[in-house]
């Protein structure tokens, strides 16, 4: 027993077994036949090369170039429907330049190509995308080499439907789909397409809402797509906010309470969502629920202070004064305060016209901390009451405690100049025009009239004429400039500016 399992390895094969003559010819055997596969992989290895240079010139904007690798890859590597999909692409980024003089056969090319590599890969559904874009591309130019011919041989409409077909879900085919019907015409059949844009993809809404084709029958069949994604419950919620949305648009705002309860019910709710229920209800007239999830939102507000002074505009836009009052009094007593809500709160009582209990709280808010724009707000106070020594103080100190204000420094003047106080109204305006972000005309406009008081005619002019270049279309600056010109005996430019305000107006 033992002596056979000693003989059993000397019995099995092994290289060491072979003589040497024998091991050279397995080596040259096993090389010969490996010779084929190597070269294979290095073919494809250098298509590839070309294939990932040919890439990186295409984005740099070196079309040529990367049409030039993309054609080396292919004579490596000719049936790769990769290669042929980019080879379409830069054909037809090569038509689309600038100064373009032959882009028909250039576009040709790339359909060709495109043609290819869908042949090749029937599946690629962004081949069959870029066929129905080539298509339309080429229909169109057809349509202008030769106007008045009944062009044929070009189906866009069949390729995008391909690319459906095959990403069912894909959002940008779907739009590219929709856009195309509206250009061809087929209004029932982009009927179907909102719809099925809004079943697979609520949000879409935002963007469809913007393209010229959006009416009431496209809106009707848009909700029907949205009920339709609520019914099958993948985007129910989503299907809901933005039908929601919608509905508000119509100011259909019951429904849209309706729609947006659902929407939010079961989840965690955000404080943007109070608030948009809160902005639905004010708009239904429903003041005490409208209230309550602005409270609500306010509650759970990570930024308190902003989202107060974005309810602010929702009321005052409203011009709810009072219920607005109401709310803050409520949250004053739910919050703690600051300067920036005993602000909003004066502001309330400014459009309430309530302007001693404004300035009493301003007044207070600047004892514990002084603001710059507690102080423009005790300036707007003593304007709607013209007094005019009040103004100008509150104003000069919320230029001091914010000097890059522009604004600040423009009401400044403005109170100035009312006062007679010449020379120091035109600094401030001055001041106003070098911290502006956005040149304005109107400032430029208001340091000129004050120029002017001064009877500093050639500075009145050049803000007049600053002004005309902001806005060329306003006759007063025109006219005022023809004034200017006349109070220094330049009547020749006076009679060409009072031509153009005259033309204007």
């Amino acid at each position: 027993m033992d002596m056979k399992r000693n003989e059993e390895p000397s019995k099995r094969f092994s290289l060491a077994s072979l003589s040497l003559r024998s091991r050279h010819t397995l080596c040259v055997l096993i090389l010969l036949f490996s010779l084929p596969a190597l070269y294979i992989l290095t073919i494809r290895l250098m298509a590839e090369t070309h294939i990932h240079r040919a890439g990186n010139l295409f984005r740099e904007g070196y079309y040529g170039l990367a049409l030039a690798r993309l054609q080396k890859a292919d004579r490596l590597l000719p049936g790769d429907y990769r290669i042929q999909k980019e080879l379409g692409k830069t054909y037809d980024k090569l038509a689309g330049l600038p100064g373009e003089k032959q882009p028909f056969p250039l576009m040709q090319t790339a359909r060709e190509h495109y043609r290819e590599a869908f042949r090749l890969n029937p599946l690629d559904a962004e081949s069959a995308y870029a066929l129905a874009r080539i298509e339309e591309k080429l229909a169109y130019l057809d349509r202008r080499l030769h106007p008045g011919k009944n062009i044929t041989g070009y189906d866009p409409l069949a390729y995008f439907r391909e690319a459906i077909r095959l990403r069912p879900n894909g959002i940008t085919y779907h739009y590219a789909l929709a856009q195309h019907l509206h250009r061809a015409g087929a209004q029932e059949e982009l009927m179907l397409a909102a719809r099925a844009l809004a079943r697979i993809y609520p949000p879409s809404w935002r963007q469809l809402k913007k393209e010229v084709f959006w009416s009431p029958p496209i809106i009707e069949a848009y909700k029907v797509g949205l009920h339709e994604a609520i019914n099958i419950k993948t985007s129910s919620r989503d299907a809901r906010r933005n039908m929601s949305y919608m509905l508000a648009d119509e100011k259909e705002w019951k429904a849209a309470i309706d729609h947006y309860t659902e929407a939010i019910n079961h989840v965690n709710k955000s404080a943007g969502d109070y608030l948009y229920l809160g902005l639905l209800y004010l708009q239904d007239g429903q003041f005490k629920e409208a209230e309550i999830n602005f409270l609500n939102g306010l509650d759970i507000s990570r930024t308190r202070e902003r989202d107060m002074e974005r309810i602010y505009g929702i009321y005052t836009g409203k011009r709810h004064h009072n219920e607005l009052y109401q709310l803050y009094q409520k949250a004053l007593t739910r919050y703690e305060g600051s300067g920036a809500m005993d602000i909003l709160l004066a502001r309330t009582l400014i459009d309430l016209k309530q302007y001693n209990h404004a300035r009493r709280l301003l007044s207070e808010t600047n004892l514990k901390e002084p603001s710059a724009e507690a102080w423009y707000w005790l300036a707007r106070v003593a304007e709607a009451e013209q007094d005019w020594n009040a103004m100008e103080l509150a104003i000069q100190k919320a230029t001091a405690l914010d000097p890059a204000n522009s604004r600040y420094h423009l009401i400044f003047s403005q109170v100035l100049k009312r006062r007679n106080k010449l020379e120091r109204a035109e600094r401030e305006a001055s001041l106003a025009v070098g911290y502006q972000e956005n040149p304005s005309p109107w400032l430029y406009n208001h340091r000129a009239g004050v120029r002017w008081s001064m009877k500093d005619y050639a500075g009145a002019l050049n803000d007049w004429k600053a002004a005309i270049a902001l806005k060329p279309d306003q006759a007063s600056f025109y006219a005022q400039a023809a004034e200017a010109c006349i109070k220094m005996g330049d009547l020749a430019q006076a009679k060409e500016y009072a031509r153009k305000a005259s033309a204007l107006n």
